[in-house]
Formats: C-alpha cells, structure tokens, sequence
C-alpha cells in the first residue's frame, strides 16, 4: 500500500487496529500482543506466507503472552 511503501514498513496491523480505535475513542486501555505471519509486500502471496509462519507464530505467542500477564498483574495502568 501506499502508506507502507511511504513509511518502508516492513509489516503491517490489521486486526488490532480497529479495536485500537475504538478503546482510545472510549479511554480504554488496550495491550494487544501479536505476531506477525506475513510480510508486506513479501515474495510470497499473502496466504502462502501466512499457512507457512502460522505455526511458528502461535508458538512465539505461546511463549509471549504468559510473560506479558505476569508482567502487568496487579499493576495500575499509570505503572505500565
């Protein structure tokens, strides 16, 4: 996309962008943990890249979200 190329973006957030929005419109705080499947504009179409790095994603979230609880519990969100 245009923004991308402009900003030489090397991925982009799709499916937390909008629950993004709308937390921030309403003053709620959001963390969004992801990983990423495909890159922009990859030698690979976007399906193919996405079935090949599934697994491996889900793993690296596996691994991510655990540490990212335990890091934020009991925490007010003016400490994070």
């Amino acid at each position: 996309t245009k923004t991308c190329k402009k900003n030489d973006a090397s991925v982009k957030e799709m499916e937390a962008a909008g629950v993004a929005h709308v937390a921030r419109m309403f003053g709620i705080p959001l963390i969004a943990v992801k990983a990423i499947t495909d890159i922009v504009d990859g030698d690979k179409t976007t399906h193919d890249e996405f079935m090949e790095n599934l697994a491996a994603a889900a793993k690296a979230l596996q691994d991510a979200v655990p540490k990212v609880i335990a890091f934020v519990a009991g925490k007010k969100i003016e400490d994070l």
